[in-house]
């Protein structure tokens, strides 16, 4: 009997799809589907299934910096219960069947509470705040029972793999990431620190264009597949980028919603008290456009992106997928983000602020230390504070003294390592951030 009660199960899941995580139409990804299914016999005390507990290992902590609690999923349940419940079912994704069940994957043990009813869309948010709170538990696949009738409340999660390989798996995760976070020096600010997570997943991860749902490889969609693999997703790279910034004590956000209208994950993230959007999987991509998305407006986000409702704002129907309605992906809280102060291109681009300075030597000098490092692109700020974008790009590259190509023959008579080829250079206009990106040649 119990078999055939957790195979009705299967049809309740977590979440809708996450698609099409890249600008260029990267392949489509649907993680999950949206049937619901309930039954009132799930019940701890019915069940004789035998599982094991797994001793999970934290990644080591660094010396220099302070780790932090993922809470955002957390802070946003509303009720006592709701956080009671969140506690159980957190423990029991560490108790794993070590056999399969008839539909090929390990039930976790039953979380139960009794005297409680909890709404379907309440279990969903508490599960789905779990998830977003510990994205390490790599195993759990999107699908769980529920029961909630007769006066209690029961769950059950599912693993993709047993207890043993779950250990083991486990500690290659922790195994690179301890490397990263030993390799981070001393004294440095959150700007450095995000930037280092940044590029560390950017240059050891691959977007996964094969990849459309989880069974093709669930693991895409987790910090496992982007850490250790070198694969994945938008979910597994903002997972990653979330859960490395957290061992560095910088506080982070995931936030779901569109991108170039197809389901997409990022990150929010917090330096020096001021919120930002990081995209991580959309910087990588081209050389040229590795920080397009690093620390960036909700003005600039939305020239391509929309960001999902907020839980408090859905209705039942929108959480659950019911009546007709299509589930959505739901946000736990939105921070506001309209500083530009820790934007990569204000902090690292050279900043042109006059049309008529012919001598400028902080261009002509970070256009020399790029042609002696032979660097193949190079960024310029147009601060919108002083200057209207397209007039001063025109300004510097098309019309009048083209004070750019001056800034070329400055540099080449100060004979760099590299002289610069003039007819060679090219620009990429970046309005949206208030940056013209130029290819050097040499």
């Amino acid at each position: 009997m119990k078999k055939q009660i957790l195979a009705l199960f299967m049809g309740c899941v977590l979440l809708c799809g996450f698609s099409g995580c890249g600008k260029t139409s990267k392949a489509t990804e649907n993680k999950t589907t949206t049937t619901t299914v309930s039954n009132e016999n799930l019940n701890k005390d019915k069940d004789d299934t035998d599982y094991k507990d797994i001793d999970i290992k934290q990644s080591e902590k660094s010396d220099y910096y302070t780790p932090i609690e993922i809470k955002n999923g957390y802070d946003s349940l509303q009720t006592d219960d709701q956080r009671k419940f969140y506690d159980l079912v957190l423990k029991s994704t560490n108790s794993v069947a070590e056999e399969k069940d008839e539909n090929d994957i390990y039930p976790c043990s039953i979380v139960n509470m009794e005297n409680t009813v909890l709404t379907q869309a309440e279990i969903r948010l508490v599960i789905t705040a779990v998830k977003e709170d510990n994205p390490m538990l790599f195993w759990l696949t999107d699908k769980f029972g529920f029961s909630n009738t007769e006066g209690y409340t029961a769950i059950q999660l599912y693993s993709y793999e047993p207890p043993e390989k779950i250990k083991t798996m486990q500690n290659k995760l922790n195994k690179e990431v301890n490397k990263f976070i030993n390799s981070v020096e001393y004294g440095l600010d959150d700007f450095s620190l995000e930037l280092l997570a940044h590029d560390y997943i950017i240059d050891r991860c691959k977007y996964d264009d094969d990849v459309k749902d989880s069974d093709d490889d669930y693991l895409a969609f987790t910090p496992y597949g982007a850490i250790v693999n070198g694969n994945a997703v938008c979910e597994g790279y903002a997972k990653a980028f979330g859960y490395l910034l957290s061992q560095l004590g910088i506080e982070s956000k995931g936030i779901v919603g569109k991108g170039s209208q197809e389901l997409h994950m990022w990150n929010a993230v917090k330096i020096e008290g001021n919120w930002y959007y990081t995209d991580i999987s959309w910087d990588d991509g081209k050389e040229y456009s590795r920080y397009d998305y690093f620390n960036i407006t909700e003005s600039q986000l939305k020239k391509d992106h929309t960001i999902s409702k907020v839980y408090s704002k859905c209705s039942s129907d929108e959480v659950n997928g019911t009546n007709g309605v299509k589930a959505i992906n739901f946000n736990f809280s939105v921070p506001e983000c309209d500083s530009t102060e820790e934007n990569y291109y204000v902090k690292k681009a050279v900043h042109f602020t006059d049309l008529y300075s012919y001598q400028n030597d902080e261009m002509t000098n970070a256009l020399y230390n790029a042609a002696n490092n032979k660097e193949k692109y190079f960024h310029i700020y147009i601060d919108p504070v002083y200057l209207e974008y397209n007039g001063a790009v025109d300004q510097l590259f098309v019309s009048g003294d083209q004070l750019f190509f001056t800034y070329i023959d400055t540099v080449n008579s100060m004979y760099p390592s590299n002289y610069i080829d003039k007819s060679g250079v090219s620009i990429i206009k970046k309005e949206n951030l208030s940056v013209v990106t130029v290819k050097l040649s040499y």
